[in-house]
C-alpha cells in the first residue's frame, strides 16, 4: 500500500514539474491563434471556406487547455506541499486563466 501512495507521489511530483509551462504554453497559443488574421479577407470577415476550419481548431485548443486541467486536478495541485507556495501560487493563478479561457469560448459559444 505504501509503495501505491509512493508512486503517486511521484507521479504528482512529475506532473507539477511540467504542468505550468504547458499550461502557460496552451493559453498563450490558443490566445494567440485567437488573434491570428490568416482566415480573415481583405473586408475583415473570417471567410466562409476557412470559418469551419478555424472553429474546429479553436474546439481543439481549448479542449487541450481543459484537459491539462483535468490533469491539475487529478493531481491535486497547485499544492504547497508538491510545488512549494511560489510555485503553487503561480500555477494557481495559470489555471484561473486557463478556466477564464475556457468559460470565455463556451460564452461564445452560446451566441
Amino acid at each position: 500500500m505504501s509503495q501505491t501512495i509512493t508512486i503517486e507521489q511521484k507521479t504528482r511530483e512529475q506532473i507539477a514539474e511540467f504542468l505550468p509551462e504547458a499550461i502557460r504554453l496552451a493559453v498563450a497559443s490558443y490566445r494567440k491563434f485567437m488573434r491570428s488574421e490568416e482566415d480573415i479577407n481583405d473586408q475583415g470577415v473570417i471567410t466562409e471556406r476557412n470559418f469551419a476550419e478555424h472553429h474546429k481548431q479553436a474546439k481543439v485548443a481549448i479542449s487541450h487547455i481543459e484537459l491539462l486541467i483535468k490533469l491539475a486536478k487529478w493531481a491535486d495541485l497547485p499544492d504547497i506541499a508538491v510545488i512549494g507556495d511560489a510555485n503553487a501560487k503561480y500555477l494557481q493563478g495559470l489555471m484561473a486563466k486557463a478556466e477564464a479561457e475556457i468559460d470565455a469560448y463556451s460564452d461564445e459559444e452560446e451566441i
